[in-house]
């Protein structure tokens, strides 16, 4: 069985983190609500810096590995027309 941290240690963890978010400007929390900030924060680490940068990133990203999402969705826009010869 796992030895639980402390919970002083999660709470500055988790202070810590909500910290780096409320420092981060208005466009990025707004990202970071939408993707995540595991995401966010990569994208940063890698200098992705601008959020209409990070937002098509991840959104190419999400349409092209998502069946749900994009072009080829069968919810969204068909690419192929089916005919009654098929």
């Amino acid at each position: 069985m796992m030895d639980r941290p402390p919970q002083s240690y999660v709470d500055a963890r988790r202070r810590s983190r909500m910290d780096f978010v409320d420092d981060l400007p208005a466009e990025l929390r707004k990202l970071v609500h939408e993707y995540g900030l595991p995401v966010v924060k990569t994208c940063l680490e890698l200098g992705i810096r601008k959020p209409r940068h990070i937002r098509h990133l991840v959104e190419t990203v999400l349409d092209n590995f998502s069946p749900t999402r994009g072009c080829y969705s069968k919810q969204g826009i068909r690419t192929e027309v089916m005919t009654s010869a098929e």
